[in-house]
């Protein structure tokens, strides 16, 4: 079987997008109370890993539509940035909290590119 760098480049590109949008709305919930205010770096860690994770769980799920791609890599991706989050000592009620918060900003942003973008 051989690699498509063309399509696995394209793939790659949107999820930057994906996870720069989320990031972005991300930025603005975190700024709304003084009790969600993290370090710079958790942007640019989360620009990291949740780009690895979203890239890695597409890839297991790229045949399916789009809605349910969009819930595998928006829950997947969630999830393991909260595993990271939690080991690094955020205390957990606001890992939980997050928890639900970047699912409910990666979902809509994910299924949109999914939908249109890689069809």
């Amino acid at each position: 079987m051989k690699a498509d760098y063309k399509k696995l480049f394209k793939i790659f590109a949107v999820i930057i997008g994906i996870i720069a949008v989320f990031d972005l709305i991300d930025f603005f919930v975190h700024g709304l109370s003084p009790n969600y205010s993290v370090p710079d770096y958790y942007y640019k860690n989360k620009a990291i890993y949740g780009t690895l994770f979203a890239f890695v769980t597409y890839l297991f799920v790229q045949k399916k539509v789009a809605f349910t791609k969009a819930l595998i890599v928006s829950g997947a991706t969630s999830v393991l940035l909260q595993m990271n989050y939690l080991i690094s000592g955020y205390p957990l009620d606001f890992v939980l909290e997050f928890l639900f918060i970047h699912f409910f900003i990666l979902l809509p942003v994910s299924w949109l590119a999914f939908k249109y973008i890689l069809k």
